[in-house]
């Protein structure tokens, strides 16, 4: 009787200690549970979400936030299938995407515009949007006689599937997406054969026109505004008689005008078609860490990071319906 007792003591105690141990791992569980999710998509997004995910982590320790490129379309892709949490897009969703993925929400957290570059030997600050087609249609042409293009040597364009792209496209090009027929083209200037280069991602653009005599390109004003490495220039659009902005250094003051809308009741001062929202999508209603995480993207609170980047933050861009 003696070892029997002795034994169900034993066991008592064991499974005390057990039970109390487990407390005590699930209490520290709690208190160091993790988040952990993505962001993928619109290389514009791109590196202001890194800022806005390590800002946001230093201040919510435990949460963890990733932030892969791939471009608009992947990011909607991902974020529908699930892979992702967040996708990133830098153009408004296409229709067929909301037909295809019917439980996606858009929630846009900012806006910025897109800027034809020039290398810094490019003649003046002006292009017209008829030079603009002549070097990304799909026919081949001779470009010696138009002014402002004639010295190009180098058309530089979007290897990556890309919001930048589509913008750009659908603008010189309405209902296209890409300009990707023009890589094929034989076009002539006053120095021989132009050549086509596809590089990847809004900075691969921006290096390759820096880097090349007589280049041009297109990119989110926000990888150009602070390099002086290339001109950003203005546009004269198809039937306007003034280009856009009518100052150089107006660009950043201009593009915000369109994102506010004001561009409907007063004179335009950038390309409509040119504006684009910046947005994250979500595959239905995102988790409570996820919503969490956007508000703080959409808050006054991270208007100085956009800034940062040269884009522009929904605290700003509501700010003017704010006033009105």
């Amino acid at each position: 009787m003696l070892i029997v007792a002795g034994l169900l003591l034993l066991a008592t105690l064991y499974f005390a200690i057990v039970g109390v141990g487990s407390e005590e791992e699930d209490a520290v569980s709690g208190s160091h549970s993790v988040v952990d999710f993505t962001i993928a998509g619109s290389t514009t997004v791109q590196p202001v979400s890194e800022i806005l995910a390590t800002v946001y982590s230093r201040s919510h320790p435990g949460v963890i936030i990733r932030v892969d490129g791939g471009g608009s379309g992947t990011g909607v892709r991902r974020a529908a299938s699930g892979e992702v949490a967040l996708g990133a897009l830098s153009r408004p969703l296409l229709d067929e995407e909301r037909m295809t993925y019917p439980g996606l929400l858009v929630h846009q957290i900012g806006g910025s515009g897109i800027v034809v570059i020039a290398s810094r030997d490019y003649p003046g600050d002006i292009i017209t949007f008829e030079g603009l087609q002549a070097l990304y249609n799909d026919e081949d042409d001779d470009v010696s006689a138009m002014q402002e293009i004639q010295n190009i040597r180098v058309v530089v364009q979007r290897q990556d599937q890309s919001g930048t792209e589509e913008v750009f496209a659908s603008w010189l090009f309405p209902g296209k997406k890409v300009v990707d027929e023009s890589l094929r083209t034989l076009d002539r200037s006053a120095h021989g054969l132009i050549a086509k280069l596809e590089m990847e991602g809004n900075a691969g653009v921006l290096k390759a026109v820096k880097e090349a005599s007589g280049a041009i390109g297109f990119v989110d004003f926000g990888y150009a505004e602070h390099d002086p490495g290339v001109k950003i220039l203005r546009i004269l659009d198809q039937g306007a008689t003034i280009p856009l902005p009518r100052q150089s250094s107006d660009i950043r003051s201009s593009i915000l005008h369109e994102l506010r809308d004001e561009g409907l009741n007063e004179e335009q001062q950038y390309i409509p078609g040119l504006t684009r929202p910046l947005s994250y999508v979500t595959n239905e209603t995102p988790d409570p860490e996820v919503a969490q995480f956007i508000a703080f993207v959409r808050s006054s609170d991270a208007r100085r990071y956009f800034n940062e980047i040269g884009y522009f933050s929904m605290d700003e861009i509501n700010e003017n319906s704010a006033v009105k």
